[in-house]
């Protein structure tokens, strides 16, 4: 599992920050849908920036991977 996460982050031998902020985003992102769906209010802005900054990472490191 360890080597798995080490694999999604890096890229060979360097961590793609963008990669690591991508997870990091996604993962507080599953949490406070879990958390609004059992009744704790979060406002639709903290969502949609945190799902904005996964997608917005996400599509950065693609797009680096493809330009090279």
């Amino acid at each position: 599992m360890k080597k798995w996460i080490k694999d999604l982050i890096s890229s060979s031998d360097d961590a793609s920050h963008k990669r690591f902020i991508s997870v990091a985003s996604f993962i507080v992102l599953i949490l406070m849908v879990i958390l609004n769906s059992f009744g704790l209010v979060i406002t639709p802005e903290l969502i949609y920036v945190f799902g904005a900054l996964c997608g917005g990472n996400s599509i950065m490191s693609v797009i680096e991977k493809f330009s090279k």
